[in-house]
């Protein structure tokens, strides 16, 4: 077995490399530092010349590029933004705490907050382009198929000022919500859309809202990013939005949620959740949908939408699943995890998480979109170079 002077522990390794245990674990996976089981195999230490020697690879500066070590790539480019912010723990969008909004709020609430709309309800007398929701297709499939025709229909979608983009917004998130529904826009509230789709009762259809709410913004993750660099261009909202959907469909954005579906289908049929997850672990397989670098001590979302679950009676088997990993792992859920389970605890089809994380995060991107269209500057990284040295050009004589 290891001595102490070799190993060191999950609390002792992350403190040496400044990092959450969920960048720890991900280090691990990757093979880029090797862990054993202690005496008791309860816990796993970590050896202590890998993880010295990556953190002397990462070195000591706090420029972007090394913020967050290689468990993601952090950093460069930076862009400024007033909308949403991950601080100690919590999540605020302008200031207000996205928890207490979920305990509520409508994501039409929610959208009012992030978006600048003026004086008027961006809502209100605003129904979207009449195009025919492609019947056959997937919901997320379907939405971004129904998007380019309802953009073509739609003039005023070129209206970039911050009211235009408003009331744009709208008419997207109604069109999302009726192609995932897979029924013509209406003016009814989202959650109350998508739960009649699904047929749930009304407490069904109060945690879809705080579901919604909870995954509403995220600052700038991938397919945030990604409408921001569309809008960049003075693209149409209708674009943007369209490069979200695509960027968030990712296994490693949005599409974790059928990565952990798949893991607790695995787990159900094993019988055995413990024996289970000790089995992947042993195997060295990975446990999707645990552990957020942003969160060292759990995400917020994840936390409010399981405690809402546990109150209506309704995560009672994913609790057995939770109570292993954190046993094994010391990992917490992400709101990948409290969708899948929301998903399951509703009987919703295995596309809902996908299509909850969707809709929600609609209001985010109109909100970064608009917040793009207003700075005005296009988005235009560099990047450096690591190819072949540049020939002459002139062969030497």
């Amino acid at each position: 077995m290891p001595t102490d002077k070799q190993y060191l522990t999950a609390r002792e390794a992350a403190a040496e490399l400044n990092v959450s245990r969920a960048t720890l674990y991900a280090y691990v996976s990757r093979g880029q530092i090797r862990s054993e089981a202690s005496d008791n195999g309860r816990s796993r230490l970590y050896r202590a010349d890998d993880v010295r020697a990556l953190r002397a690879r990462k070195g000591p500066g706090r420029d972007p590029e090394s913020i967050a070590g290689d468990a993601l790539n952090f950093g460069l480019p930076v862009l400024d933004s007033g909308l949403t912010l991950i601080a100690d723990g919590r999540l605020y969008y302008r200031g207000r705490d996205a928890a207490r909004l979920a305990g509520a709020a409508s994501l039409e609430t929610v959208a009012g907050l992030l978006w600048d709309a003026g004086e008027a309800d961006p809502f209100a007398d605003n129904p979207p382009p009449d195009v025919d929701v492609p019947a056959g297709l997937d919901g997320m499939v379907r939405c971004q198929a129904l998007l380019p025709w309802a953009a073509e229909a739609d003039p005023r979608a070129y209206n970039l000022e911050a009211a235009g983009v408003a009331r744009t917004g709208a008419r997207i998130l109604r069109l999302l919500a009726a192609g995932i529904a897979g029924r013509s826009a209406g003016d009814a509230a989202v959650h109350a859309v998508l739960g009649d789709a699904w047929g749930v009762d009304d407490a069904g259809a109060r945690l879809l809202r705080a579901a919604l709410v909870l995954c509403a913004d995220h600052e700038l993750n991938a397919s945030t990013f990604t409408v921001r660099c569309v809008a960049s261009t003075r693209a149409t909202p209708y674009a943007a939005v369209l490069a979200g959907l695509a960027a968030l469909q990712g296994p490693r954005h949005g599409g974790i949620t059928a990565r952990v579906a798949a893991l607790f289908g695995e787990l159900e049929a094993a019988g055995n959740v413990e024996a289970a997850v000790a089995g992947r672990l042993s195997r060295g397989d990975s446990l999707p949908g645990f552990g957020h670098p942003l969160y060292p001590d759990g995400d917020i979302r994840a936390r409010t939408l399981l405690a809402m679950l546990r109150a209506a009676d309704a995560v009672a088997w994913g609790d057995r699943v939770l109570a292993a990993v954190k046993l094994m792992t010391d990992g917490e859920p992400t709101i990948d995890v409290a969708l899948v389970l929301l998903a399951r605890a509703l009987g919703l089809p295995p596309s809902a998480p996908l299509s909850i994380f969707a809709v929600g995060r609609c209001v985010g991107w109109i909100a970064h979109a608009q917040e793009q269209y207003r700075q005005g500057n296009l988005i235009r990284p560099r990047a450096r170079y690591v190819g072949e040295p540049p020939q002459p050009a002139h062969p030497e004589r």
